[in-house]
């Protein structure tokens, strides 16, 4: 009975340490991590297309209007550039998010959705300023140049910022308070150069953050 006794302790105190409280946060953290990184739409493909895309949109931008004196804001074919890479770039979006989150439901859908949402309010707050600036007489090297290249990206990027620190995605939210850097530092350049600068510091910034995914995805 002796022996039967201490193999029965022996037992029931392997079953306590593998089923130990903090061995078991840690699994469920490092769990968490992985699932997240899984269900991460932020993909480096997706990165690169948008390294291209806002260097194309605000490069094609910053040559419409070099050269302006006095500066009167992008005009002509640009848009039509713009647009087209927007659309591309909501097309690849949608592509990736739709395999990303195919067959997942409950608070992770509901999560996603409610950073759309924060996305598209705080863009509408973004251009219902802008035309508050063009009513109030603002001159148009700040609403038609530094105020719409700088301000969107700033306010994404602080909502974007937000959204990875929530998930604890440090990497993602380097690369958005960089980008918040960028376009806030462009800014001081002058209404024609902040498209450029803009631009060029974005596509660095999300080539870089591209590269990293790849080098943690190998790692």
């Amino acid at each position: 009975m002796s022996g039967t006794h201490e193999e029965d302790l022996a037992s029931t105190a392997e079953v306590g340490e593998a089923f130990d409280p903090r061995a078991a946060a840690t699994l469920l953290a490092r769990t968490r991590r992985q699932a997240l990184r899984e269900f991460d739409i932020h993909t480096p493909l997706l990165s690169l297309i948008r390294a291209v895309a806002v260097l194309a949109g605000y490069g094609a931008i910053w040559w419409s209007v070099r050269g302006q004196h006095p500066y009167t804001g992008p005009h002509g074919p640009v848009f039509v550039v713009v647009v087209a890479v927007v659309a591309l770039t909501i097309v690849a979006g949608a592509q990736v998010t739709r395999r990303a989150t195919a067959g997942v439901s409950g608070p992770s859908l509901l999560q996603r959705r409610a950073v759309v949402a924060v996305f598209v309010v705080a863009y509408v707050a973004v251009l219902l300023f802008m035309v508050a600036l063009y009513r109030a007489g603002v001159g148009a090297a700040i609403v038609y140049g530094v105020y719409p290249a700088s301000a969107p990206l700033i306010v994404g990027g602080a909502a974007l910022a937000g959204a990875f620190a929530a998930q604890e995605g440090w990497l993602g939210l380097g690369a958005a308070l960089a980008i918040v850097a960028v376009a806030a530092l462009s800014a001081f350049t002058g209404p024609i150069t902040v498209w450029l600068a803009t631009g060029v510091g974005c596509c660095l910034v999300l080539v870089g953050y591209a590269a990293a995914q790849l080098w943690l995805q190998k790692a």
